[in-house]
């Protein structure tokens, strides 16, 4: 196997498995705060960090336009670089997803609604943070409806 395919296998099973326990224990603050908050989006960080950095002194500067969808085709048709930048995503959105899951917990806001905006921020990274945002707002505006509409007799 090449060995950035072998990066890139590794970096989403850390991720995968980080995230099962981040669905799963939204509620415990080793997961949230401490393995999906900081450890893992660390160790990510580190391992993107350690590609860009060898690609960089191994090529210098990206050839190209990296303001154009051409120039950045022409650099992520690269293996490494395009397995850095997979971890990039795996990294901000497991950062996004951490935050999610204290402020689902915070909010009281239901495991059903919680785990879906979990799942599709892991799947899909800005769809479950719209999903979790949009939730919040529409929690919060049922519970001041409920609380400012006068009680029965």
């Amino acid at each position: 196997m090449e060995p950035a395919q072998r990066f890139f296998e590794i970096t989403n099973t850390v991720a995968l498995l980080a995230w099962i326990a981040l669905v799963l224990f939204p509620d415990r603050r080793v997961v949230s705060h401490l393995l999906c908050g900081i450890v893992v989006p660390a160790i990510l960080a580190a391992g993107y960090a350690g590609v860009i950095g060898w690609k960089l002194t191994q090529n210098g500067p990206p050839p190209g336009d990296v303001m154009t969808m051409t120039g950045l085709r022409a650099i992520f048709a690269d293996d490494w670089v395009f397995a850095a930048a997979w971890t990039h995503y795996l990294c901000f959105d497991m950062v996004v997803g951490s935050w999610i899951a204290r402020d689902a917990v915070r909010l009281l806001i239901p495991w059903p609604l919680r785990t879906v905006a979990l799942v599709l921020t892991f799947l899909a990274g800005p769809v479950g943070f719209l999903i979790h945002v949009i939730t919040r707002l529409a929690l919060r505006r049922a519970v001041a409806t409920s609380v400012s509409s006068p009680l029965p007799p």
